[in-house]
């Protein structure tokens, strides 16, 4: 089995088994008797702790060279961690899970992307990443709406899903051993990134104030509109399909039109996303908010992955895919939190349009820094005689 094939089965794998995690954990802690503000701070100080894992992992993979080693380690805490989690019924035992969570999906999540891209290559490399987590995506729907429409128990579906990652374990394995001779160099550090890159970001942490939203939150909600184990999971299920048939397509549109078109488009749909969800009073039309997922979700993965990849050196790629974790995870912290206070005191749909107006604030900003960055650099290429040997992806912000 080639290369190529390996990554996309363990892709699915992969996410077969963690996806588990991002729909139900949310849920589970409901079940359980957990206050929302309890999740919330469960979920942001496991995105704290996520924050720095990821910086850790992704500069010691780019250092040593460790990336295939890191990803197997990860691979093993999180199978264990999966056992765990089916056993927590206290907010502490699940302020636990948080922890190791973020401990080990971060050597899976942040480090796969930067195996995966660099073997892709660079000749339509949007499109090859985009089939390669659209083979994730069908993971995502055999973890989170398989198994559960044949155990139709949280619990249960965590640890039958620990199958899929012994796995991945297997095809990991079978990866070519990485090259021996990496070149030293200085740590990649934030301040030294380029313009565009902090831009994108900046923009980024607005953007995932909404991800406990549009992922744990979103199914809690839906259970408290009296949605059952197994609509969870065919609309988890739904998530998946919608990926599955937009990831290529993001990535085609990325291998035609820059990068940042792409990204630029996501962003704005986001927070449309989740007003729209503020709309819905019934669990069986939640649906409709995920048709937005593809765009949203699914050309924000591709097309952030390739854009970051491109703009750095070839001995940093997992360590600037790390701080673009990291930023999400920050996100990710305050608007769980957020989540967590505004859903408890004023309810769900005050807690969707408060989350989805923050969400606006980072398209704006990525939108406007874009509109003036191309200004200015239209202004250079005039005064300049419009050199035409700029390189795709440093020059226009691709």
């Amino acid at each position: 089995m080639s290369t190529i094939w390996i990554l996309r089965f363990t892709c699915l794998l992969q996410i077969a088994s963690m996806g588990i995690l991002f729909v139900f954990e949310a849920v589970r802690m409901k079940d359980m008797g957990v206050s929302e503000s309890a999740i919330g701070l469960i979920i942001g100080f496991s995105s704290g702790v996520f924050i720095l894992s990821s910086m850790f992992w992704g500069r010691l993979a780019d250092k040593k060279g460790w990336h295939k080693k890191i990803v197997i380690w990860g691979t093993v805490g999180f199978t264990g961690l999966l056992f765990y989690f089916a056993l927590c019924v206290t907010p502490w035992q699940f302020f636990v899970y948080g922890v190791l969570r973020s401990v080990f999906m971060p050597m899976i999540a942040g480090i796969m992307p930067a195996i995966a891209v660099k073997a892709h290559g660079d000749e339509q490399q949007g499109r090859k990443f985009g089939i390669y987590r659209a083979f994730g995506s069908i993971g995502f729907i055999m973890g989170t709406m398989v198994l559960p429409l044949v155990l139709n128990d949280i619990a249960k579906v965590a640890q039958a899903s620990s199958l899929f990652l012994i796995g991945s374990l297997f095809l990991l394995s079978k990866l070519p051993r990485p090259a021996a001779n990496y070149v030293e160099r200085s740590p990649l550090k934030i301040r030294n990134l380029d313009s565009f890159v902090k831009l994108f970001l900046s923009s980024v942490f607005f953007i995932s104030l909404a991800d406990p939203a549009v992922h744990g939150f979103f199914n809690a909600y839906a259970r408290d509109l009296g949605g059952s184990t197994r609509l969870l999971g065919l609309l988890s299920g739904m998530f998946g399909l919608v990926a599955f048939f937009f990831l290529p397509l993001m990535g085609r549109a990325i291998d035609h039109f820059r990068a940042s078109s792409v990204l630029v488009f996501s962003l704005l749909l986001q927070p449309l996303r989740v007003f729209v969800t503020s709309t819905l009073d019934d669990p069986n039309l939640l649906w409709i908010p995920i048709l937005f997922h593809g765009v949203c979700w699914g050309g924000m993965e591709v097309a952030a992955v390739v854009y970051l990849s491109r703009r750095v050196e070839e001995g940093q790629k997992a360590t600037v895919l790390s701080y673009y974790m990291a930023v999400r995870m920050l996100g990710a912290l305050v608007g769980a939190s957020i989540c967590g206070y505004v859903a408890e005191n004023y309810g769900y749909v005050s807690m969707f349009r408060v989350i989805s107006a923050a969400a606006l604030v980072g398209a704006v900003i990525y939108i406007t820094g874009i509109a003036l960055g191309r200004a200015r650099e239209g202004t250079a290429k005039r005064g300049a005689g419009a050199d035409s040997s700029a390189k795709p992806d440093q020059a226009t912000g691709k």
